[in-house]
């Protein structure tokens, strides 16, 4: 039997509920509206054409920082990186800002460490549009000027130790997370990692799948297939 005065007052409550939602739904992006206008009035992005691609990028990275801490933050980045993404040239300066220092200094100046950090966020944000090699190429080549600095008994530069976590996470995210717990050598292998490397390029590595393993297994376990996938040097090379 159909209880007709519930049934009443559910549908009475969904009148009420549904415009609620609507009317905050509508605050939320007036809200959003603002803090962009903001960012263009204080910074604007300049056309396509109207300045180098590399001052552009930077112009770009700096409306990101500004939209930090925002509540609309990942949608204005998100806007920001495809708006980035139509000149395939800010693929190639992205990748190259976090490969050689030099470069970052030469393009980027004092804001290098600030293009470092938003230039993965646009390989990421290709391999999210479906073209994950960008972002699985630098992760590998970033791997092997690490691991020579280590060899070479040299300080990470510039932490861009920090960048391989950053890059390794990405890359990890483009992943099923199933195919991660069940064939981690296979996503290790396509993401630049060896056994071969120094110690201190592999526990980057194993900090990384360690934390996708610890979301499904205790920490004990953890840190047993943690140790058996890449401790398999030891610390010989530490």
């Amino acid at each position: 039997m159909v209880d007709v005065e519930h049934s009443g007052l559910s549908k009475k409550n969904d009148n009420v509920v549904q415009p609620l939602i609507t009317t905050n739904t509508a605050k939320l992006e007036q809200i959003g509206a603002k803090i962009s206008d903001k960012i263009d009035s204080e910074k604007p992005l300049p056309k396509s054409g109207e300045v180098n691609t590399k001052e552009r990028m930077l112009v770009a990275f700096e409306r990101m920082q500004m939209s930090v801490g925002k509540f609309n933050s990942s949608a204005f980045m998100k806007a920001e990186l495809q708006e980035l993404l139509k000149d395939s040239d800010t693929v190639d300066i992205a990748k190259n800002t976090l490969l050689n220092l030099e470069s970052a200094r030469q393009n980027f100046g004092e804001e290098q460490a600030l293009a470092r950090v938003y230039s993965i966020k646009l390989l990421e944000e290709l391999a999210n549009q479906g073209e994950p090699y960008q972002l699985y190429d630098t992760t590998v080549k970033l791997a092997e000027v690490l691991d020579q600095q280590a060899l070479d008994n040299q300080a990470f530069l510039k932490r861009q130790d920090l960048d391989l976590e950053e890059l390794v996470h990405a890359s990890i995210n483009t992943f099923e997370e199933s195919q991660v717990l069940e064939h981690p050598e296979t996503v290790m292998t396509e993401l630049g990692y060896s056994d071969e490397q120094h110690d201190r390029v592999r526990k980057i590595y194993a900090n990384i799948f360690g934390s996708v393993f610890l979301r499904n297994s205790s920490i004990d376990e953890s840190i047993a297939r943690v140790q058996a996938l890449f401790n398999k040097q030891g610390s010989s090379n530490g």
